[in-house]
Order: structure tokens, then sequence, then C-alpha cells
């Protein structure tokens, strides 16, 4: 066992010491089983109350998504099958450093404790015994999730969930396929997709050349994604402006005139939805995508006036994904409204009734439900 397996295993150890007053009898490294696997550490320990001594099997790793936590049940699992007389069942517990929320669950699920040391998050059940301490996860691996949905691997992103939108859940594609939509590279893709499938996010057949991958948790992918474009949001460049908005078509009419022979930009947001799904809700405001650095120059060309209350206008300075896979509405020639992903993302801010109208527009046009922890 190495050295940093070592230590988690004795942070678990500590940890579970400080919640129960437990006491370690000892301590067997790198246990063989099924004449080809090793089991990282076998502690046996006195729990209070508790007339026998408790073997806990205990497997470490660094960092854990679902399919690794999926792999170690079944792991410890077979460990466990192959338990005797003098070696009966242990305790499972898979120790890390890091632990994905979604990983957790599938511990829990399976029976499978676990021991998270960069937060303490530590959940054991055996016998009467119930510990369950959850601590947020540090940002180290945040920044890792957070890390799928920037530059071109979220244009993949994008792509993978616009090809689920358009073909159906049982369309497969390749990666010289979803390149060619994501207008990047087969070898960012790939590596995007490795990662999207450590989360069971995404489900692959075949191999090499044929390989072939489909989303298989559009939900989840989602969801992880709207939690990092909203922590990003907080940081975009936007800018608050107001105009007279006369007419039918209100201020989104207004401005597709003002925007008209400009280039690099979308309206997203609410204006953008309800365009989409008619009457979700009324439009009094339009939030419009332009190139970074242009919004002042924008809108004093546009004579738009600074509003920071009262405005109609807000202009967010972005490029990349938000300008994949735009839409022009057939009764407004020249129109250029985002994506149906964008569209939602921008929903996620709360603002007015958006938070209510994110929650439709997910039904209506991703046919999903709300996510259990909004």
């Amino acid at each position: 066992m190495r050295e940093a397996e070592q230590v988690l295993v004795q942070d678990f150890l500590a940890a579970l010491q400080a919640a129960t007053g437990s006491e370690l009898i000892d301590q067997k490294d790198e246990v063989a089983f099924d004449d080809r696997q090793r089991l990282d550490a076998l502690l046996r320990v006195r729990m209070p109350n508790h007339p026998d001594i408790v073997p806990i099997a205990v497997e470490a790793e660094d960092a854990t998504y679902p399919r690794d936590a999926r792999r170690l049940v079944e792991f410890l699992k077979a460990f466990n099958a192959q338990g005797t007389h003098d070696r009966p069942p242990a305790a499972p517990v898979v120790v890390a450093n890091y632990l994905t929320g979604t990983a957790r669950d599938v511990l829990r699920e399976c029976g499978v404790n676990y021991f998270e040391a960069s937060s303490g998050t530590l959940f054991f059940r055996f016998g009467t015994w119930l510990i369950d301490i959850e601590r947020p996860s540090k940002r180290a691996l945040d920044r890792k999730i957070g890390s799928v949905f920037t530059g071109a691997r979220e244009q993949v992103v994008h792509a993978l969930l616009m090809h689920w939108h358009r073909a159906g859940a049982r369309a497969w594609l390749a990666g010289n396929e979803l390149a060619n939509l994501a207008e990047t590279s087969a070898f960012t893709v790939s590596k995007t997709l490795q990662e999207l499938e450590k989360h069971e996010w995404v489900e692959a057949t075949g191999t090499g050349p044929s390989q072939r991958r489909r989303l298989k948790n559009p939900a989840g992918l989602l969801d992880a994604w709207g939690d990092e474009w909203m922590r990003r949001a907080r940081s975009e460049p936007r800018t608050r402006w107001y105009t007279y908005a006369g007419g039918r078509g209100g201020i989104v009419d207004r401005m597709l005139e003002k925007l008209e022979n400009r280039q690099g930009w979308a309206i997203s947001g609410t204006a953008a939805a309800n365009a989409r799904v008619p009457h979700l809700t009324a439009v009094d405001r339009v939030l419009v995508i332009v190139p970074p650095g242009l919004s002042l120059p924008w809108a004093e060309g546009m004579a738009l006036e600074p509003a920071d209350k009262g405005s109609n206008i807000t202009f967010v300075e972005r490029t990349g994904t938000s300008l994949q896979f735009l839409d022009e509405q057939a009764e407004r020639p020249k129109s250029r409204f985002a994506s149906p992903f964008i569209q939602y993302l921008d929903l996620l801010d709360g603002v007015g009734r958006n938070k209510e109208l994110a929650r439709e527009y997910r039904s209506q046009i991703f046919k999903l439900e709300e996510r259990d922890h909004d």
C-alpha cells in the first residue's frame, strides 16, 4: 500500500475513533484474496458497548466518481464473499481524498461506508451504530468538475446535449461526429467524454474507431452545468440599459431592430424562452449576449440610456458556447436567439419569475423533471 493510501486509512481511523471512542486492536495491510486481488487494509476494532471485535475492510482512493464507486462496491463485496471462519464478513469502507456527491449516494445505496479526508465527511453504519457527519467537499474536486464546463470542453457538453435534444435518448454518435458538431478537436472531445463517463453522465459502446457514445443522464449533466454556470455568472461583465419599447413586439423587436447588421450577439433569458414557449410569462426585459468589450460602444451606438434601476436591457459579454446553435424565428427574420440550453441556464439567475419559468421550460422543452435539491 502506498504512503498516500496509508495516510487515508489512518485519517479514517482517527475520525472513527473521535466519533465513536473505538479502539484499534490490529491492522493488516495488502490483504490478499481471490488469488489475484488485495485489500488495502483490514482493521479489527473494538467498539464501545459491542461484545465482539468489529472487522473493517478499507479500500483507499484519491478521488472517487460514481463509476469508481460502483467498482469499489463490487470489489468489497468480492472480498467479503471470500470470508472464512477465521475472517468473517467485514464492514466495508471506501476512504478517499475526494468523493463526488453522486459517488456518496452510490455507496450509501449499496450499503458501503465512506470517509472523505479533505472535508471530514464520515458515514459509518454497523449494528446499532450510525455515524453520519456530512460536510461540504473542498473546492479542489469542484474545480476539476468545473473544468468540464470551460472553453472548448463546454462546447462539447453543449453539443452533446443538443444532439440528445434533437435525436432522442437512443441516439449514439461517434467522436468525430461530436467534434464536428462541437466545432472542436477530436482530442478535446475524447478528454471531455472520458471525464463525463466518470460521472456516469455518458455511456459508451464498442471499442477503438467503432466506439460510439450517448448521453445517459441528461438531467445530471444539465444540473452540474447549471451549478457551474451560476457560479461563473457572478463575475460576468454585465451592464444595464433602458430604451423605450412600444409596439406589438415590445422590447424584443425593438432590440432586434437595433442589433441588425451587428455580429456576435444573441438574445437569451426570459425573452428568448418566451419566444420558444409563448405566454409562459410576460416579457418586459431582454438579456443580450454581446462580444467582450463592446457593451459601452454598442449601447452608445444604439442610443441606450444607462439604468441601474428600471432597466429593460441587460448586456452580458460572452463568446464561445453561448453563441452555439442559434435559432432564427421564421416570424422574426434575422433574429438570433440563444440555444434552448443557454436560455435555460440564463433563467437560473432567479430574477423576477425566472426560477418558476426555468422549471416550466425544463419540463416542456427538455421533458426533464426538476432536480430534487433545487
